[in-house]
């Protein structure tokens, strides 16, 4: 046996070693990469002081090589080659290190995506993905679905790229990242939108981007926001449009043409000419995109034919139909193109999919052939050990249990006991005393008998309040647990509910309180109304149920 554990300790160890590459232990390297996120400007600083980083071991290389990529990504710059993220990338690939590694292959597609090489871009940023699913780069995971969610769109497979960008969004919100958030609900609007989904849903996407937006202090999303509503608007709400358009048409000044037309076109369905001049004025002066194109010709139409120019506004109306109708026509084939691409990149995630499965299968086999052997000896020489315990320490656990509750019990008998006589020596001198007060005279000497048997036989306040509470503790606080419930019940009311706890009869209940019958049923039944119960149920069955419910449990349980 001992021999079998140490075997299966060195394979153990045999394992651990090939997969144990480390990451780097170099002091600079490790400042510039806590300074990353908040200053990589510094990351790239210190980084570029490092001479001849080359020099370094494979480690510190591979590390040094994945940061100074990373900060010149963060810093906007303009990287043209992709040879020293390879270096990371290849070194990270032979190594059990999914966040480095996920990191490097993230930073890989990037560059080939600002290289306008889509397909080797959206195959790296899948690697990273499968990647840093082991990890907890939640956002760095929602970054790298929107990459992938962009590049599905600029492919015009919109039904992928909704799907990723929902995705992203669920990262975003796991990590509680707000501004991620809101761009990924700005993209989810626009997808909808492009997919012809209900204007009311896109509508509700577009407006948690605007107000997530404006959360974060995103003021570049927050109007780009703004102009999206007010394009998708401009034919369907004219005011909305206008308001939206209104905002955004001084903020971006590039777009300037193409929101004056909008605004052109919305102020001239609101029958306010002068304004819809003034922006068209202003539209003509500057290109537009050919999208904005056919409002434009419109706008122009409109203008000749207020002018009287008939055959002017003819030709003008000509131009806009002819390019709406080119608009429609590849309206049409890009449906079609999508319908194929999407059922191009269906079936290839399908033959991925299982060819996937077929390799994983396999390093499955492989590795289970190569440690089944050892895990199942230790297995089988400790299993019956194991149950054997199990056994013991069940039975034993089962037999505390039981004398936990028979000594509860015990206690509880042996409470109640001594209670009840407590109780009935003061029912027994009561009476005497009712008895005795009814049949004498009244002399002095008889008052000074009665005050002195009334201290020794009347319950006082104080009494009262201790009963209660021996009440309660003998019955685990259920009379506690009933004045928090019902907190409309009344001291009296508590009394009586006690004295039936203790399963009193009415008459020795009239005599403690010193209550004729009448009062008694009037007073119970101010009880089941005030807890709410109805008038049919007998209140003393209803709280003897409520008792002992508890104990009942305890049994079954047991």
């Amino acid at each position: 046996m001992n021999h079998l554990k140490s075997v299966f300790l060195i394979s153990i160890c045999i394992l651990a070693v090939s997969c144990g590459t480390r990451y780097t232990n170099d002091a600079t390297i490790l400042r510039a990469e806590s300074l990353l996120n908040s200053k990589p400007d510094s990351t790239y600083h210190i980084l570029s002081s490092i001479s001849h980083p080359e020099k370094l071991s494979k480690a510190d290389y591979a590390a040094w090589c994945l940061l100074y990529t990373h900060a010149q990504y963060k810093l906007y710059m303009d990287i043209k080659s992709d040879s020293i993220i390879r270096i990371a990338v290849d070194y990270y690939d032979r190594t059990k290190l999914c966040k480095q590694n996920g990191t490097a292959y993230y930073l890989f597609g990037c560059i080939q995506r600002a290289k306008k090489h889509r397909k080797e871009a959206l195959i790296a940023f899948k690697k990273a993905n499968q990647l840093l699913e082991k990890t907890q780069e939640i956002d760095l995971i929602g970054v790298i679905r929107f990459n992938i969610g962009d590049i599905y769109l600029e492919d015009e497979i919109f039904n992928q790229s909704l799907s990723n960008y929902k995705k992203a969004l669920n990262c975003f919100i796991r990590s509680k990242n707000t501004k991620y958030q809101a761009y990924a609900y700005r993209q989810i609007a626009d997808m909808s939108f492009r997919l012809r989904c209900p204007f009311d849903k896109v509508m509700y996407y577009s407006n948690i981007a605007l107000k997530l937006s404006k959360q974060a202090g995103d003021t570049i999303n927050y109007y780009s926001i703004l102009a999206q509503q007010g394009e998708m608007l401009y034919d369907k709400d004219y005011l909305r449009s206008k308001e939206c358009l209104l905002k955004v048409f001084r903020y971006f000044p590039a777009l300037r043409a193409n929101h004056a037309t909008l605004l052109s076109y919305t102020y001239s369905k609101l029958h306010q000419p002068d304004s819809a001049k003034y922006y068209f004025n202003i539209s003509i002066k500057e290109p537009v995109e050919s999208k904005y194109k056919v409002v434009q010709y419109f706008l122009e139409a409109y203008v000749a034919r207020d002018e009287g120019d008939i055959r002017k506004a003819f030709n003008l109306y000509e131009k806009a139909y002819s390019i709406r109708n080119t608009f429609f026509n590849e309206a049409v084939k890009n449906q079609l193109y999508q319908l194929d691409k999407q059922y191009d990149v269906t079936q290839k995630e399908k033959e991925n999919a299982a060819l996937k499965i077929s390799n994983r299968n396999k390093v499955i086999v492989i590795t289970l052939f190569v440690i089944i052997f050892l895990i199942g000896l230790i297995i089988f020489t400790l299993s019956f050990h194991k149950s054997k315990r199990n056994k013991i320490i069940q039975s034993m656990e089962m037999q505390k249990l039981e004398y936990e509750i028979k000594v509860r019990k015990t206690e509880n008998i042996q409470k109640r006991s001594l209670l009840l006589s407590k109780i009935q020596h003061k029912i027994d001198n009561t009476l005497r005393l009712n008895l005795l007060n009814m049949g004498t005279t009244a002399s002095e000497k008889m008052e000074v008998f009665l005050k002195e048997i009334s201290k020794q036989s009347i319950i006082t306040d104080q009494e009262w309040h201790d009963y209660i509470d021996e009440v309660n503790h003998i019955f685990d606080n259920k009379i506690k647990q009933l004045q928090e419930t019902n907190p409309q019940l009344t001291n009296t009311d508590i009394k009586v509910i006690s004295l039936i706890f203790l399963k009193l009869d009415i008459s020795e209940c009239c005599s403690l309180l010193n209550m004729n019958k009448n009062t008694m049923y009037h007073r119970r039944k101010i009880i089941k109304e005030r807890m709410g119960v109805s008038k049919e149920t007998d209140l003393e069955s209803y709280l003897i149920d409520y008792m002992e419910a508890e104990s009942s449990d305890m049994q079954k349980e047991v």
